[in-house]
């Protein structure tokens, strides 16, 4: 059994594709109304092709900062003079390793403690996430500590 012939057949004409349709052997027009973007919804328009934003010149990374990368660019949360970029050399990415290492394990310690003392876990995590005083210091800390990098570098 063989399925039926196709209503549209596709042809090149002058160097570009067109689609005909077979039953009124004309082009198939495109719609009036174009078609909504991904991610958005029925009524709201977006952003079309043309207006995104170019992207950077190759020799740019933006949004690649980190560790692993040349610099690093600070956020406010956990420090008091962001935004501001380091740029990493020898000794910063050595801190940072050091850092890395020393905050798995103080992690690893904490999921031990708060299985073994789970009652008294919660009453410190709340503890801690309530204090404004507390954030305040642990984020003077990290910023003075920030600072020692970025006079290193």
């Amino acid at each position: 059994m063989r399925p039926p012939p196709t209503r549209y057949k596709v042809v090149e004409r002058g160097r570009r594709l067109e689609v005909i349709d077979t039953l009124t052997g004309e082009p198939v027009s495109r719609p009036s109304v174009p078609l909504p973007l991904v991610g958005t919804r029925g009524g709201e328009g977006g952003l079309g092709p043309r207006d995104l934003p170019a992207p950077p010149a190759s020799g740019t990374r933006t949004g690649t900062a980190g560790i692993d990368s040349n610099s690093f660019v600070t956020r406010r949360w956990y420090d008091d003079r962001a935004p501001r970029t380091i740029r990493l050399n020898y000794a910063t990415r050595s801190r940072f390793t050091q850092l890395r290492y020393g905050a798995a394990i103080a992690i690893a310690l904490l999921v031990v403690l708060s299985f073994l003392f789970w009652p008294i876990a919660i009453f410190l995590v709340f503890a801690l996430a309530a204090g404004p005083k507390l954030r305040a210091q642990l984020r003077a800390a990290s910023t003075s500590w920030i600072d020692g990098l970025d006079q290193a570098a």
